[in-house]
């Protein structure tokens, strides 16, 4: 804000880590959406629950992480995604969407299209691993693992790897306010990308 606003600013602060459900492979974990998304993804790997390591260190919500489809070094939200819980304003109904309802495309979502500004959602709930597959396909992973000497990541590892390299590229916002990093790559048609590449 560059000066004050003349209108109610309602922060959503809903929390709770619960574990839903649980098998040898998986777990299905449902967050708060009030609850720091670094937080819970720190909490995740302390429980040694996988999926969401490459994820560390965005700024933002647990709640507002479906609404875009975050994603960095080669996983989205949509790869472990299970359903949230929304409030819809104008019933004041509690709904539920699954992960087809929710129709994750690149940094999109029903919630920015179609169904922008009528849900608050209030919970997220995400499948997560037990067994774990290892993501350090992005090439800063494998290179800031190779610095550091390790050759068989844990998700803890990954988690480090990729804290490092967005802390290379980003100030702290404690230290220098900043809105952390807001793109998306361009999708352009075939003939764009002949031109571009001429």
């Amino acid at each position: 804000f560059t000066k004050d606003f003349d209108g109610l600013v309602i922060r959503n602060e809903i929390k709770g880590f619960e574990i839903i459900e649980t098998s040898d492979e998986a777990v299905i974990v449902k967050s708060g959406a009030g609850e720091v998304w670094h937080e819970f993804v720190l909490n995740c790997i302390d429980h040694d629950f996988g999926g969401i390591e490459n994820l560390s260190l965005i700024p933002g919500s647990i709640g507002a992480s479906p609404m875009q489809n975050i994603g960095a070094y080669g996983i989205e939200i949509k790869d472990v995604f299970h359903s949230l819980e929304a409030y819809e304003i104008k019933t004041g109904e509690i709904k539920t969407f699954n992960h087809s309802e929710c129709k994750f495309g690149y940094r999109e979502s029903v919630f920015k299209r179609e169904l922008k500004d009528q849900f608050i959602v209030l919970s997220v709930s995400f499948k997560l691993t037990k067994n774990h597959q290892i993501n350090s396909s992005y090439g800063a992973i494998n290179a800031e693992l190779e610095e550091n000497g390790i050759k068989n990541p844990s998700i803890k590892d990954i988690s480090n790897a990729v804290i490092a390299i967005r802390s290379s590229k980003l100030p702290n916002p404690k230290e220098i306010g900043n809105a952390g990093s807001f793109f998306k790559n361009p999708v352009v048609d075939i003939e764009v990308l002949r031109e571009i590449q001429k």
